[in-house]
């Protein structure tokens, strides 16, 4: 028995073929492009999704590792919007997770909901920010009219994949956070929001749960059973073994996303709580740039990511009192303001490349400490340590920048795309190959290497820490409005 997992994330499709202890078989992974048309948009081309996915499994395919294939996960990039006919066509370019177009339609949003809904909406945050669904289908209908009017669907990257492979619209609760009441239903404060957006929605379905059979389309063989599956940061959970109140986890990809599993009831500013799902209760905040500022500092530094960590590893700690905000496209947990952006501070004559490197490499990890100390106020408990998994967590030098700055051991996964991983699990779960997601990380998910802080860089870290917050308190008004 082996497992496929795919998750359609924010630059790329990746695929790989795990057995049933974690043993990665095969991986194979396609990039796609975020087109920038106007200040604030972010858009990318479901075609490309499909590319990227047809040549993933054409290469694990001509590894000949598809042939053992049992069952099908699915994960993906959320608060990424499609708009569609009833077949799944795309009317228009996906409106992406980054794209803050609808700031001040989320805005107007809020203000028509009644108090005692308003609290319920996105997690419990209480607001509709610039990425909720229901934002973006007001900013449609009132800005792009003849689209809106032949819309059917409004559907996830994730679910649009779904469909194209199976035939078959569902999406899943976690992935529809904000859209979903404690009930698990889509509420009639919906409708209030936006007329007939309910309607526009797929059908719910468990992530653990077969919706469907391969139909042979993108290059995958006929009859394999798929998962709903769910959101990218949420398979990541599952591929990083986070099962048990306490465990925790930083997701380092384009974005840095963090979360801990607690028990019922925790929930407070600033982050999301998600539905329980199989007696987990997590709390999550993502950011709106991780890898993503590290690539936009590569670019003005003319390096790649390994080239700006490269750089990096040349300063020394804090950098001589060297901040960086890493806010290029305002920021998500724990603050969610569109309106903030991003900044080196603090440069002398002495500032070179290597400094402005490993700032920016810092700066991610005090956006990361930000929401971690909103997540563990929230939980009413600290975190002890941390799994790391992403893109992000194969540079060592990140994890220790990371463990230091967050005062807390990381311990990276061996496999390092979770999320891939975490889909495979959710096929497994759906077929029956385990029967509780805790039996199945004891099986699959193992460590690769602890990451313990430095006592010598507390002290620094601190104070570059309460510099950092400071510093994004008094910049952003400047840039609101």
């Amino acid at each position: 028995m082996t497992l496929l997992g795919i998750d359609l994330g924010t630059t790329s499709v990746k695929a790989a073929v795990f057995d049933d202890d974690g043993t990665r078989l095969a991986a194979a992974r396609r990039g796609h492009v975020t087109h920038r048309p106007a200040p604030g948009y972010a858009e990318q081309h479901p075609d490309d999704w499909w590319a990227g996915l047809t040549g993933a499994v054409a290469e694990l395919a001509g590894a000949g590792v598809l042939g053992d294939v049992t069952a099908v996960g699915l994960c993906g990039q959320v608060n990424t919007h499609l708009v569609t006919d009833a077949a799944g066509s795309p009317l228009h370019p996906a409106v992406t997770w980054q794209d803050s177009r609808c700031a001040e339609t989320a805005a107007a949003l809020t203000d028509r909901l009644p108090d005692g809904d308003r609290a319920r909406v996105r997690g419990g945050l209480g607001t509709v920010d610039a990425s909720h669904p229901a934002a973006r289908a007001a900013w449609f209908a009132a800005h792009r009219p003849e689209v809106w009017a032949r819309t059917e669907r409004l559907l996830a990257p994730k679910d649009q994949l779904l469909l194209r492979l199976t035939g078959t619209v569902a999406a899943d609760p976690i992935s529809s956070i904000g859209l979903v009441g404690p009930d698990g239903r889509y509420p009639d404060r919906l409708d209030l929001l936006v007329p007939g957006l309910r309607d526009l929605l797929p059908p719910l379905a468990d992530p653990a749960t077969v919706v469907g059979e391969t139909t042979g389309a993108g290059g995958l063989p006929a009859g394999l059973p798929v998962a709903t599956g769910t959101m990218d940061a949420w398979a990541a959970l599952l591929g990083g073994g986070v099962c048990v109140p306490g465990d925790a986890i930083d997701v380092a990809g384009t974005s840095e996303v963090l979360a801990t599993a607690t028990g019922p009831d925790a929930g407070g500013r600033g982050v999301v709580a998600f539905p329980p799902w199989q007696g987990l209760h997590v709390l999550a905040g993502p950011t709106q740039a991780g890898g993503d500022a590290l690539a936009w500092a590569g670019s003005v530094l003319g390096a790649d990511v390994a080239g700006v960590l490269d750089l990096a590893a040349a300063a020394e700690p804090g950098c001589d009192g060297l901040l960086f905000l890493p806010q290029l496209a305002g920021e998500r947990a724990p603050v969610w303001d569109a309106s903030l952006r991003a900044h080196w501070l603090g440069a002398t004559f002495g500032t070179g490349r290597a400094e402005l490197a490993r700032a920016a490499a810092e700066g991610v990890a005090h956006a990361a400490r930000h929401v971690l100390t909103a997540l563990e106020t929230a939980a009413g408990r600290p975190v002890a340590h941390l799994t790391a998994c992403g893109g992000g967590s194969r540079s060592d030098l990140w994890c220790r920048i990371k463990a230091d700055v967050l005062d807390r051991p990381l311990h990276r996964t061996a496999e390092p795309d979770a999320g891939v991983l975490g889909a495979a699990m959710l096929a497994g779960l759906a077929t029956g190959a385990a029967s509780s997601v805790g039996e199945l990380a004891a099986r699959m998910v193992r460590v690769d290497r602890v990451f313990t802080p430095d006592p010598r860089t507390r002290a620094r870290y601190d104070d570059a820490h309460g510099r950092y917050l400071e510093a994004q308190r008094l910049l952003g008004p400047l840039f609101a409005g």
